[in-house]
């Protein structure tokens, strides 16, 4: 455990994490999400622009392609988090960790369903606030839990 955790916040170590704490997070891998599409987005005209500069217009990006690439990063950025330390990003700022039933981590393939189910059904996440453990959709489906959990974990080693 961290030493740096408040005296609070060590008492809920291991606890279940209630829907404010993980809506909070959400919204920031949310915005971890936007940020890597308008940057994708960035990148191809900075290719353009290279490659014609005079010719160089900003490309016209529609709906339906920033959608589905922003979908695929979600995808990838849960998966891939979830399965190395049981953290995104904004599981890391708000102390939270998504686990198995019997706490142990994520393989690759429950954190990819997981993941899947969290960018097909987010209002899912909704249900924590009215379980009595705190558990949304998703984590009844895949068995999994979110948990506070401010200490250190490394990836595991294959």
């Amino acid at each position: 455990m961290s030493v740096s955790a408040p005296s609070v916040a060590r008492g809920m170590q291991g606890e279940r994490a209630g829907i404010v704490s993980r809506f909070l997070a959400d919204a920031i891998d949310l915005l971890v999400i936007v940020a890597a599409v308008v940057g994708a987005y960035f990148a191809v005209s900075g290719v353009r622009f290279l490659l014609s500069p005079r010719r160089f217009t900003w490309p016209e990006a529609s709906s339906l392609n920033l959608g589905t690439l922003g979908w695929i990063l979600l995808i990838a950025y849960l998966t891939i988090g979830w399965a190395n330390t049981g953290r995104t990003f904004g599981k890391s700022v708000l102390g939270l960790r998504v686990v198995s039933s019997d706490h142990s981590g994520l393989p690759l393939w429950r954190s990819f369903v997981r993941a899947v189910l969290c960018a097909l059904f987010p209002i899912g996440l909704f249900w924590s606030a009215v379980s009595s453990s705190n558990e949304s959709i998703q984590d009844l489906i895949v068995r999994t839990t979110v948990v506070y959990d401010w200490g250190p974990k490394l990836p595991r080693l294959q």
